[in-house]
């Protein structure tokens, strides 16, 4: 589809310069969606993290992981994506931010 649309693209716009979009995808998109490469980095995160009381990773359940399916546990709060959120909550954003990183 994005091979697709790239080529689409590329007719209706002769100065289209985002070919390379395709490519990346194509190599891409496979490691984001395997979930079993998923657990193993959520696995790295709940090791730099495991002295962090501020932080929480979900633990994996590895028997159940699959390439196709992950599970794990459930873990109470909201996405560092609702920023509206966080602002009512009284987070300091740039200190979140420099934490993530």
């Amino acid at each position: 589809m994005v091979q697709f649309a790239v080529d689409v693209a590329k007719t209706i716009f002769p100065n289209f310069r985002y070919s390379w979009l395709a490519e990346e995808f194509k190599t891409r998109l496979p490691r984001e969606l395997d979930f079993a490469i998923e657990a193993e980095n959520a696995k790295r995160c709940a090791e730099i993290f495991r002295d962090d009381k501020r932080v929480s990773v979900p633990k994996i359940y590895d028997d159940y992981t699959k390439k196709r399916m992950l599970v794990m546990t459930y873990e109470t709060g909201f996405s560092v994506a609702r920023v509206k959120d966080m602002h009512a909550q009284g987070f300091d954003l740039k200190y979140l931010a420099s934490l993530i990183s």
